[in-house]
């Protein structure tokens, strides 16, 4: 699967690259939600501005929205950042996930590079929220 999680200290930094599909980001977020450090984390920094094509759904979209709000039982804290290149096909997927997240207790925004989403993610942990 072409990702790597990075465990940090409050969050977890995410980069998916080459080609990508809807069910692999799905399996990566059950692999987030069942390690045991999921229940600690601040944010997550999803980094796909280096996948070079994808194959994701709205459905996809719909299932991984699904996931997440079941995962607010174990953490309800979570900031979810979101970069993105300029794909326009990906950022409107991202930007359905984001809408599709406005009534959950996860916060989602998209981001164009990662020190902008680094800076929004961290802003909690910055000020001890």
């Amino acid at each position: 699967m072409p990702h790597t999680l990075s465990w940090r200290d409050g969050g977890l930094f995410r980069t998916f690259t080459g080609m990508v599909t809807g069910t692999e980001i799905l399996e990566s977020n059950l692999e987030m939600h069942g390690d045991r450090r999921f229940d600690e984390i601040k944010y997550v920094i999803n980094d796909l501005s280096q996948i070079n094509d994808f194959d994701i759904s709205t459905d996809d979209i719909t299932a991984l929205q699904t996931v997440d709000r079941v995962a607010e039982y174990s953490n309800a804290r979570l900031k979810i950042a979101i970069i993105v290149s300029n794909n326009e096909a990906l950022i409107e997927l991202a930007t359905l996930y984001r809408k599709s997240m406005q009534d959950n207790a996860y916060e989602a925004e998209i981001f164009a590079n990662l020190e902008e989403a680094h800076k929004w993610a961290r802003t909690r942990e910055i000020f001890g929220i």
